[in-house]
């Protein structure tokens, strides 16, 4: 999705450009395909929705992503789908018309909860971070921007800081 961000856009999270238009690519797709080329662009859109704040995107990767089992057998895969699915969720949960995103934040959110408590360094900043979206305060953010610091995770710290 990198090449694609390397021209202005009006829509950021639209995976639109030379190196990937994921409108055409998904049009040519059938079955297994599409399920899973669509789970896989829906999930790095709702990463890019998250950091460009585009909160119409958010809710409608949150519509698709949603449907998807929160399990995979690519441990990397499900890490980014389910951190940036959690962290779009406890985003618009907020809304009176997105409540019930919260208990889908949960949900990854106990994902990375349980992978830290079993030993993963890689899970730690990101349930830290999940947990300050979802109970806001100075001391939750700070906490997760020390641990992603700490991890080496300076696209989650930056994002943190914002």
């Amino acid at each position: 999705f990198a090449l694609n961000l390397r021209k202005p856009s009006d829509n950021p999270s639209k995976l639109v450009g030379e190196a990937f238009n994921e409108e055409q690519v998904l049009s040519e797709l059938e079955g297994s395909a599409h399920f899973q080329t669509l789970r896989d662009s829906s999930s790095l859109r709702a990463q890019l929705a998250f950091v460009f704040w585009n909160e119409a995107d958010m809710i409608d990767l949150l519509k698709i992503l949603e449907t998807y089992p929160l399990q995979d057998q690519f441990v990397a895969r499900l890490h980014n789908r389910l951190a940036f699915t959690g962290l779009a969720a406890f985003a618009m949960c907020h809304r009176k018309d997105c409540a019930s995103y919260k208990a889908l934040g949960e949900k990854c959110m106990s994902r990375f909860k349980f992978l830290s408590k079993n030993g993963s360094v890689n899970a730690r900043p990101v349930y830290l971070f999940l947990k300050s979206m979802k109970s806001p305060s100075r001391d939750a953010f700070l906490k997760a921007i020390e641990a992603c610091a700490e991890g080496g995770f300076v696209n989650l710290e930056a994002m943190i800081n914002e």
